[in-house]
């Protein structure tokens, strides 16, 4: 088996509630996994559909100059739309992706009362369960993690690093070198800007129940390993009909 050289970049949409939920809502991570190797072309069609939408709008301009990106939520999903088609066109078997969905109503209490727990949890979980078993970039030497620094607190870093290789690395053999983590502003960092999209593209679609987002849902599931969701606590859905 091939062994690969992997990088995840990782961006979340929603917040992990704490205390008693009623209704639904959503806590959206997703995961884009690359080849390193293929990053570089992966960027470059990203930077380039982007600005195709962005230089329509002249606050979408600006916004890209002052800042160095723009969010997700600033694009509403026909303007996503190209974007994604565009990537699948020409580096689809470039990258993969996976979006784990937790409705903070069905997760218990004790779950959500740690959100660092949660979250590393969740990506364990993903990953023991299914890239471990079906993703196209099982056989991995190297695998790094990069998360946007933005949305971790100051005392919840770390923590995941260790604790991936603790649960995966430690007994059997996940990857061949130690699983590393890093956090980086995301202003620097056009893949992290990707994941943002497809983060806020999900949450539309589970939180808002956006008829946009239904199609580019459509569209990024066939990107995942198993062309679902990985939902908790029920792990796995398939696109609502």
């Amino acid at each position: 088996m091939e062994l690969n050289d992997i990088t995840v970049f990782v961006d979340e949409s929603g917040t992990i509630g704490k205390g008693t939920i009623k209704e639904d809502d959503f806590f959206i991570i997703t995961l884009l996994f690359v080849k390193d190797e293929d990053v570089n072309h992966i960027k470059k069609v990203f930077k380039k559909e982007r600005l195709k939408i962005v230089n329509k709008k002249d606050a979408l301009k600006q916004q890209l100059k002052n800042n160095k990106e723009v969010k997700g939520s600033e694009l509403s999903e026909i303007e996503k739309r190209p974007i994604y088609e565009k990537l699948i066109e020409k580096c689809g078997d470039k990258f993969e992706i996976a979006v784990i969905v937790m409705n903070n109503r069905k997760a218990t209490v004790k779950f959500r009362s740690n959100s660092s727990r949660s979250f590393n949890y969740l990506i364990k979980t993903f990953l023991e369960k299914h890239f471990k078993k079906r993703s196209r970039f099982k056989g991995v030497n190297q695998i790094h993690f990069v998360i946007d620094e933005r949305n971790v607190a100051t005392e919840s870093k770390y923590t995941l690093q260790e604790y991936l290789n603790t649960e995966l690395n430690l007994v059997e053999s996940f990857s061949e070198k130690d699983i590393v983590v890093h956090y980086y502003d995301s202003k620097n960092y056009l893949l992290l800007q990707l994941a943002d999209f497809i983060s806020n593209t999900f949450y539309r679609y589970n939180q808002k129940n956006n008829a946009e987002s239904r199609d580019n849902v459509g569209i990024l599931l066939k990107q995942t390993s198993t062309n679902k969701m990985f939902k908790f606590p029920y792990y796995q859905c398939r696109l609502r009909i």
